[in-house]
């Protein structure tokens, strides 16, 4: 990459939102937000006004200096109105004023980890914040882009710098007499004090693949019997079409709902019903896959119905409180009744889902290739240990290894393979 052109793109995601925003990074983005007649006050927004095709738009401008921007470049962003034709107008003229040229794909976050802002996890945090599906992958994802990861293993990595500082002293004083850089129960001690801690990220780790899919919750039963209406009390708001004829529901429909804290799939399905109809067989087969594969399934049963044998995960749940015929427990969606006992035993039930926290953080598949080569090349040179030169080899060998999840040691071609991953303005 050409990391020295004053880079211009759109900052904002598409969509119908009233205002775009437009980032110029650069050592040109000031002067060249000046010659499109805009004023520039360092930290400061600015109103203005850009003339395009003797047009006068106006547009809100902030400016931060390298000392104080997220690339650690001059940078310029430019609020404006969300016109597909405005923005690509704006994007052409800032490109032609600043000699620059449209940006690439997570260019901003790699020159804002090229200038030292951010760590290279960290920066993998910004990619996997914006693609975050749901909040469970949102918490991880910010735990990274914090440096929760690289302030785990930066000790790690302080640690057998050292090591190897003092292993290659020994080895540079060998012809002295009585000058020990190490001794080698200190060296065997503080190896094993590295291992532990980067066994202990890895026994709590959680990838950031499983905080993808939210766990599911799916509603079960005959037809008719009360599984939409009790969907809908769960979401707390109409989805679902009620009816009383049988059959209503014919395929799935899933909503994100919070039980507690923690977030789910719910999934209404069509009844279990015995037809040898085409397309009853087809809703029934995408019915039973989702069963299979919930991690909850709630089974729904009408007043005066039998209770099938429940699977394992499964909840049941009597429907129809209200009606005559009911049993004593029974759950009225209509009226709320037991509706959010139901919420409460189902949190209970998702307790084990995984959620990152600050001792269990959420590893990208590089970071914990990384680790375990880092383990590796330790566990290597605890068995070499009365080998000073193959010692400092294999210190060595795990300082590169784990200098790969915070950027301090980093192949070119690992840094490509996580910018280009992002979308282009970030």
């Amino acid at each position: 990459m050409d990391f020295e052109t004053t880079i211009v793109a759109i900052s904002s995601p598409s969509g119908k939102s009233s205002h775009a925003l437009i980032r110029a990074s650069g050592s040109q983005a000031w002067c060249g937000a000046e010659k499109l007649g805009l004023s520039i006050e360092s930290r400061k927004l600015v109103s203005g006004r850009i003339t395009i095709s003797e047009s006068s738009i106006p547009v809100l401008v902030s400016a931060f200096p390298a000392n104080n921007s997220f690339t650690g470049q001059d940078t310029v962003e430019i609020c404006l109105t969300n016109n597909a034709c405005l923005i690509d107008s704006v994007l052409r003229a800032l490109v032609l004023v600043t000699n620059g040229r449209l940006a690439e794909a997570g260019e901003f976050t790699a020159r804002a980890f090229l200038h030292g802002n951010i760590s290279l996890s960290a920066a993998e945090g910004v990619c996997a914040t914006i693609s975050a599906n749901n909040d469970a992958e949102l918490q991880g994802a910010s735990l990274l882009r914090c440096g929760a990861l690289a302030g785990a293993t930066e000790p790690i990595a302080k640690q057998i710098t050292q090591t190897l500082a003092l292993v290659e002293a020994g080895i540079d004083f060998t012809a002295e007499e009585d000058v020990v850089a190490i001794s080698e129960n200190d060296l065997l001690r503080i190896i094993q004090q590295c291992i532990t801690s980067i066994n202990a990220i890895l026994d709590g780790k959680i990838s950031m693949e499983t905080l993808r899919h939210l766990p599911t919750v799916v509603l079960t039963g005959k037809p008719n019997a009360g599984k939409s209406t009790l969907f809908n009390a769960l979401l707390g708001k109409r989805r679902a079409v009620i009816s009383s004829v049988s059959g209503t529901t014919r395929d799935a429909i899933a909503e994100p709902v919070y039980f507690g804290d923690k977030e789910a799939l719910l999934i209404d399905v069509a009844g279990c019903d015995v037809s040898n109809d085409a397309l009853t067989l087809s809703m029934q087969e995408t019915a039973q896959r989702a069963i299979e594969s919930a991690d909850i399934v709630l089974l729904c049963i009408a007043p005066n119905c039998e209770v099938a044998t429940p699977r394992p995960h499964t909840i049941v749940v009597h429907t129809k409180g209200d009606l005559q015929g009911a049993k004593a427990h029974a759950i009225s969606a209509t009226v709320g009744k037991g509706v959010e006992e139901l919420k409460q035993l189902i949190s209970l039930q998702l307790s084990t889902s995984p959620t990152p926290r600050l001792d269990a953080l959420a590893l990208l598949p590089r970071h914990e290739s990384s680790l375990q080569k880092t383990l590796h090349s330790l566990t290597h040179a605890i068995d070499q240990v009365q080998t000073p030169e193959l010692v400092a080899a294999s210190l060595r060998e795990s300082l590169n290894a784990i200098g790969t999840i915070t950027g301090q040691v980093t192949p070119d071609e690992i840094i490509g393979e996580v910018f280009s991953t992002f979308c282009i303005g970030k």
